[in-house]
């Protein structure tokens, strides 16, 4: 990265000119007036989509849309029913869209239900009924010039609503239809509630394939959560039977579960943010300017919280005897190791730390710089939130590189690669 960033005042296109050059510049100029200041203690920017510290530990969730919208909520109610910190709240109301304000305006219903209550997420989900808007006298049809500016607007106002009550957005996009002609609006709606969801910070989450046959075509048959064929749309081909419903639902439960365990991740990383947020995390009060106070109580009977201070006290005074400590051999996978014998004092205070040996080892990454230099960093998913959700593929003993540079064996050629000396070449 360093190595392209340095060369881009010699590849720099023409086009650009002295202008686009100075602003690059005084990007990069930003961009390091930020890290001293995030270096100093600011408080640090929320990297979870969903709001980590919900009021009461419990996430309301508000379902908005129409009769599409209604049955998505009743299939997200029972896929999160053994979910104790999730509550669903139904705010659908069928035959409503943005095509007609004038008989149920979203936007003005919206407003008012935000001032009085307070949600952490929504799911929202429209397009059940006709949505082609008038004009005076004219009719715009889905997909055309002015109503895709017209009900454009309705929708970026709608998201932009919730996303300044710092609610997480899922926009559901709409399914294959049975008609050609409402499959036709469906898919001009997918195209602009996709680019408003991604131009106003929301996620659109698209269904359009799940309920489709081997061709793409409309199915009102397909295989269920329990992977068995049923009957999932209903006579209308446009809604759900119960069981299509459970499976529209499960296309939200993934995107919402994997955000909910991102946010359960950063809530669980101390000094997650400020002084009230800090104390849930740590179980302490907070001093402003310190990282943290006395604890607020001694920890109960059972409890190892203090516990492993023991193993430092272990190894200083086993370090601090006059006598070299006695060395023993024992293998660690198929590699015989000496190092010194552990006291019993040691070995129990080692036992106090079993998250601690649990921890995830750290990826090293190198990159060759100009001048003969080399960039050395480490990644681990407690300081990367994007790989804090993954698990180590395999062991450590069984890693390519614990067998090449320890165990000392020759890996296998693959076709192609510069140890593949078969002939002739593949």
């Amino acid at each position: 990265m360093s190595r392209n960033l340095f060369r881009l005042g010699s590849g720099f296109p023409r086009r650009f000119g002295l202008g686009s050059v100075a602003v690059v510049i005084g990007l990069v100029l930003c961009a390091l007036w930020l890290v001293p200041a995030m270096a100093q203690g600011t408080t640090p920017v929320q990297r979870s989509y969903i709001n980590p510290f919900p009021n009461g530990d419990r996430y309301r969730v508000v379902v908005i849309g129409d009769s599409l919208g209604d049955g998505l909520w009743s299939g997200l109610y029972r896929a999160f029913e053994d979910d104790a910190t999730l509550e669903f709240i139904q705010k659908s109301k069928a035959s409503t869209g943005f095509a007609r304000p004038e008989s149920y305006d979203w936007n003005a219903q919206l407003a008012d239900l935000l001032k009085n209550d307070t949600f952490q997420i929504a799911v929202v989900m429209f397009g059940a009924e006709g949505q082609q808007i008038r004009s005076g006298r004219d009719s715009l049809k889905v997909g055309s010039d002015g109503w895709r500016e017209i009900y454009g607007k309705r929708v970026e106002a709608f998201i932009k609503q919730l996303r300044a009550a710092n609610i997480a957005v899922y926009w559901v996009g709409l399914p294959v239809m049975r008609s050609p002609g409402q499959s036709s609006d469906a898919e001009a709606m997918n195209d602009l509630f996709r680019e408003k969801a991604f131009i106003n910070g929301a996620k659109f989450i698209d269904t359009w394939n799940g309920f489709t046959d081997e061709s793409g075509r409309y199915s009102a048959y397909g295989p269920d959560m329990t992977g068995q064929v049923k009957r999932l749309r209903a006579d209308d081909g446009v809604h759900f039977t119960m069981r299509g419903y459970l499976k529209l639902a499960h296309f939200v439960e993934k995107e919402l579960r994997r955000d909910l365990n991102l946010a359960k991740l950063e809530r669980n990383i101390p000094l997650a943010g400020n002084e009230e947020e800090q104390s849930k995390v740590v179980g302490r009060d907070i001093v402003p300017g310190r990282g943290d106070a006395e604890p607020a109580a001694a920890p109960e009977v059972g409890q190892t919280a203090a516990e492993p201070d023991a193993l430092a006290v272990a190894v200083a005074e086993q370090a601090q005897g006059d006598q070299a400590p006695e060395l023993h051999e024992s293998n660690v996978g198929d590699v015989s190791v000496v190092r010194p014998a552990m006291d019993q004092a040691l070995q129990a205070a080692q036992s106090f730390a079993p998250a601690a040996a649990a921890m995830p080892e750290a990826e090293m990454v190198t990159s060759e710089l100009a001048n003969g230099l080399t960039a050395v960093g480490t990644i681990s998913a407690v300081t990367d939130l994007s790989l804090a959700s993954s698990r180590p593929r395999l062991p450590l003993s069984q890693r390519p590189y614990y067998k090449v540079l320890i165990k000392g064996e020759q890996p296998k050629p693959k076709a192609g690669r510069a140890d593949d000396f078969a002939w002739p070449p593949g």
